[in-house]
């Protein structure tokens, strides 16, 4: 394997630029990975397509009313309801369910209010909001330096419902605010009851999108299958070179090494659409193949925002059919493994999808911290760092490898 490749593709995908659903970035991106298959001599290079519903931001805004007027820099919550609220602010810390709860025997009452959390995936809060009838949400950002990460108030592809797409939105508007906007909250709540107004408009319409799917048949029991996947789509703004240039980086890559050999199975290389918006280009491909994925899948690597220049711990996510094998893969790699994490309660990625159907799933990535960019125009290609991204692609490329050619996976 090699560094220089891996990080060109990583260049090459930041060079596209921002690949949010619907613009010209994702359909450059979608060329890209195509002509990449085929040159690297994948089989069978074909697009697969699916309905989404888009999300164009038309206008946002967050005001304090109470105790004094003060209008907070603030971003769209994507794919929350249209209208504008006014309401009592609660914070609930990291909006977990336990903290809810906590609130609730002290005697505080949701409803009608607007939640304030803290936290870089408010799409784990909303079902606990949406439960207490909360009147809207307030996301205070963890980015660095007063940026604004981008985030979907939505993020189950169980709850997708092509025939009723508006049904997708979260049941309340929301907003994002920076760490700035959140101490000023915070220290007003430290005084007494605050009141905040939430503006969001959004345009939402339905549209298609297509996943971009290859592979290397097997020599001995082709219909065997590993997965291997990421995704190409990108958050609003900014290259979004870890998120996820790093995961269409090692696909690629992986998809280099592999191509012309004959592993005993299958290998399936996928480029997922529609990730950030949840899952939804994973959950179509799990679902149009399920019959077969169910029957017939080994195991599923994901590959997604892989390797910073940021400190982290090095996590292996995995179900517990696969643990033991992503660790001692890691183990012959060199890397050291810091933490492991079963992901059955986290719908977070495009694992997930696959996980449904129990096939083994694994997601290996530097976490925690997360990249104090994540979601931001900041998450450029200065911040990837090459022989890092190149260890983590060899630790998920021996697992993926180890199902693809070992006569027991």
């Amino acid at each position: 394997m090699s560094s220089r490749r891996a990080f060109g593709f990583v260049r090459d995908i930041a060079r596209i630029g921002n690949r949010w659903l619907g613009t010209a970035g994702e359909r450059r991106a979608r060329e890209y990975i195509v002509k990449k298959f085929k040159d690297l001599g994948l089989q069978d290079v074909h697009t697969e397509e699916f309905d989404y519903l888009n999300y164009k931001p038309k206008r946002s805004r967050l005001a304090i009313t109470y105790p004094e007027k003060r209008v907070l820099e603030c971003q769209p919550l994507e794919y929350s309801k249209n209208g504008e609220v006014e309401a009592e602010v609660v914070y609930v810390g990291r909006g977990t369910e336990l903290e809810f709860r906590q609130l609730e025997k002290l005697g505080v009452r949701f409803r009608g209010k607007i939640v304030a959390a803290t936290s870089f995936a408010p799409f784990l809060i909303t079902p606990s909001c949406e439960r207490r009838k909360v009147a809207g949400m307030i996301v205070i950002t963890v980015a660095a330096k007063n940026y604004i990460g981008r985030f979907t108030a939505r993020l189950n592809p169980k709850a997708f419902n092509a025939a009723s797409p508006l049904k997708y939105l979260a049941t309340f508007p929301g907003a994002i605010t920076t760490v700035a906007g959140g101490e000023t909250l915070l220290r007003l709540l430290s005084a007494g009851k605050v009141r905040a107004r939430i503006t969001h408009s959004g345009q939402y319409a339905m549209r298609k999108s297509s996943n971009v799917v290859g592979m290397v048949r097997g020599r001995d029991v082709p219909g065997e299958k590993v997965i291997v996947g990421g995704h190409y789509d990108s958050q609003l703004a900014g290259q979004l070179a870890w998120d996820n240039g790093t995961g269409v980086a090692a696909v690629l890559e992986m998809a280099r090494v592999l191509a012309g050999k004959q592993p005993r199975r299958s290998v399936v290389f996928i480029a997922f659409s529609a990730e950030e918006i949840g899952l939804i280009g994973a959950a179509a491909y799990a679902h149009q193949h399920a019959r077969d994925l169910s029957k017939n899948a080994v195991g599923m690597v994901n590959l997604y925002a892989l390797s910073s220049i940021f400190p982290a711990e090095n996590s292996v996510w995995a179900t517990k059919e696969i643990e033991n094998l992503a660790k001692a893969k890691a183990a012959e790699a060199g890397w050291k493994v810091g933490n492991v994490v079963d992901p059955k309660s986290f719908v977070f990625s495009d694992y997930y999808p696959f996980m449904l159907l129990k096939i083994p799933s694994t997601w290996i990535w530097e976490y925690p911290p997360i990249h104090p960019y994540y979601h931001t125009e900041n998450d450029i290609l200065d911040y990837v760092d090459a022989t890092k991204l190149l260890k983590v692609i060899e630790v998920n490329a021996r697992l993926a490898f180890h199902l693809a050619y070992a006569r027991r996976p």
